[in-house]
């Protein structure tokens, strides 16, 4: 009788164990997915923000701020917590380029693209290979 409860502890141990590995395998999927997207994001917004009136850069502008936020506060599985914490390094510059900007009154083109806002992107978009790995 002690054999076979043994037996089912250890069963559903296993089972436990494998159960947290599937849910840290998911998260990490869950997470790659988002990081991707929020990446897309920013790229999404360079590319538009070229062709954008002042009034039009300025609402992209506070949606990229929301979607800098949404990223940042994000919890990361274990096993990306390294690279979440880069991005959200990053991200920080990030908001706070975007912060001074719109305290500046009017934006233009010039102005994004004379300050660090498209270089501190493109660190984050170089980040994307190690997005990837999270996937595999």
């Amino acid at each position: 009788m002690k054999k076979v409860m043994l037996g089912l502890l250890s069963l559903s141990l296993l089972l436990l164990s494998g159960c947290a590995l599937l849910e840290e395998t998911t998260n990490s999927l869950n997470y790659a997915e988002e990081a991707t997207a929020y990446v897309n994001d920013l790229n999404n917004f360079l590319e538009k923000a070229s062709t954008l009136e002042a009034d039009e850069l300025r609402t992209e502008l506070k949606n990229l701020q929301t979607t800098i936020t949404d990223f940042i506060d994000i919890d990361p599985p274990a096993i990306a917590e390294d690279i979440h914490q880069e991005l959200k390094s990053r991200s920080e510059q990030l908001l706070d380029t975007t912060n001074n900007l719109m305290d500046q009154g009017e934006i233009t083109v010039e102005q994004i693209t004379d300050t660090e806002l498209y270089r501190t992107i493109e660190n984050i978009q170089s980040l994307q290979n190690q997005i990837e790995q999270l996937e595999l």
